[in-house]
């Protein structure tokens, strides 16, 4: 027989009005009584209807998620750019919401809002926004929940949660990594600087070089990055009366572009060149030599901004007092920037 909100109810230590409030998010509830009350849910099975939740919270239990960055909208592949980073954003926000039965719609970035209201979705994830998206522009997270993985620069209006890393402190842990095994010159390669996260990252980087008496050195290419983008920034790089003896990128895509020119160049790695990214994925253990990277933990990213923003939806926490919540990096030191050899 199956379990009934009677029985959550009894293992849970709570009434059944209480187990009810919980799972269609209505009333105040304390957050130890929610979880207490989902552990026993879940210890017993308890499945409860997703329609009649949303007939009785008046909810879609539909959130929308849209990959604002590096996205080329003429190509193929419009939603999702190429990098094991926005798979991974979305595996993880994609498991939080089935947990508590939410459906995730991917949205284009040039989304028709109008037709999305179809949807009555009830909340919308932005990954890595400017700030101008059309989310913003329309008023639209004035009327609902809004949360971003990286914060706009150029918002409206304030998001009541910001999921992200520590990309500042992130850039001077890798920066200090290439000091430590002997490379004096880095210079850095990034993308659009109007997102948070490529603005932290240089933001980091000029603080480091800057410190130590030295002359920033940033080459920025536009979105979404080509293979002649970067090979023609690292060119620039290249070309200057004092070349830099390590390039430390924003992104997987850019690190393996710098590889694969300096490879066309003859170009030794890590003898004449250290390369590292500020993102670290699979495809950067599959060259020779393996790239060095920055693992920002995205699956979480996505997990935690999926849940912060149905904890919005269902009033666990109040939308008027913006939270950063911040997810650790992790340095995965590889071949590409070993120990500097100076003869």
């Amino acid at each position: 027989m199956s379990p009934t909100i009677r029985d959550v109810a009894a293992a849970a230590g709570v009434s059944i009005t209480t187990v009810s409030h919980v799972l269609s998010g209505q009333g105040r509830i304390s957050e130890d009584t929610r979880r207490r009350v989902a552990r026993a849910a879940a210890e017993l099975g308890y499945q409860a209807s997703v329609h009649a939740q949303q007939l009785v919270t008046r909810r879609s239990r539909t959130l929308a998620i849209q990959l604002a960055n590096s996205v080329d909208a003429s190509s193929a592949c419009a939603l999702v750019p190429n990098s094991d980073y926005f798979l991974e954003v979305l595996n993880g926000a994609a498991e939080a919401a089935s947990k508590r039965s939410y459906a995730l719609l991917l949205t284009p970035s040039d989304a028709d809002l109008d037709r999305l209201n179809a949807f009555a979705v009830d909340g919308a994830i932005l990954v890595d926004p400017r700030g101008d998206e059309p989310f913003f522009a329309t008023g639209w997270c004035q009327d609902r929940p809004l949360v971003t993985t990286g914060r706009p620069l150029a918002a409206p209006c304030p998001v009541p949660v910001v999921v992200d890393n520590d990309l500042v402190a992130a850039a001077r842990l890798m920066l200090d990594h290439l000091a430590d095994n002997g490379y004096e010159r880095p210079a850095m390669i990034t993308t659009d600087t109007s997102r948070s996260y490529a603005a932290d990252l240089v933001a980091g980087y000029t603080a480091w070089v800057e410190d130590r008496g030295l002359e920033p050195v940033v080459a920025e290419i536009d979105e979404p990055p080509t293979t002649e983008g970067t090979a023609e920034a690292l060119g620039r790089l290249l070309d200057r009366r004092v070349c830099p003896d390590a390039v430390f990128t924003t992104s997987e895509n850019l690190a393996l572009g710098v590889l694969h020119e300096a490879r066309r160049r003859r170009l030794a790695v890590p003898g004449e060149l250290g390369i590292c990214s500020a993102v670290d994925s699979g495809s950067l253990r599959l060259t020779s030599p393996q790239v060095t990277g920055m693992f920002v933990h995205p699956r979480e990213v996505g997990g935690r901004a999926a849940t912060a923003l149905m904890d919005l939806i269902e009033g666990v926490t109040p939308e008027d007092e913006p939270r950063r919540i911040e997810v650790p990096v992790r340095l995965n030191a590889r071949e590409s920037t070993r120990t500097r050899l100076v003869l």
